[in-house]
């Protein structure tokens, strides 16, 4: 569903109440930092955010990061990450997944 045009913080709300997991890979290091890196998406993520740089988008929707979902309702198992590590690249902090496993929920 494209969500070009519509309010990122109503979208995130809606996935954080649908009880979506999902946490930052990538960021713009412009803009954010390597301790972003991990962070769950949830009301705190979306204050802090505010916080730090009103122009950036909730949703992530210009670039300024990435997400992985780990859980949401239609998962048969969820993810956990076991091993990871924070690399810098090409202007970017990333969350390297080392290792993963599937739990049961």
């Amino acid at each position: 569903m494209p969500i070009w045009m519509m309010d990122s913080e109503e979208i995130i709300k809606e996935v954080i109440e649908a009880g979506f997991v999902v946490i930052l890979v990538a960021v713009r290091a412009d803009l954010l930092g390597e301790e972003w890196l991990g962070r769950k998406i949830d009301e705190r993520f979306v204050a802090d955010l505010r916080g730090h740089d009103r122009s950036i988008d909730p949703c992530g929707e210009n670039g300024e990061f990435h997400t992985l979902v780990l859980d949401c309702p239609i998962f048969k198992k969820k993810l956990k990450i076991a091993r990871s590590e924070a690399s810098k690249r090409e202007g970017l902090w990333f969350l390297d997944v080392l290792e993963f496993e599937a739990e049961e929920k």
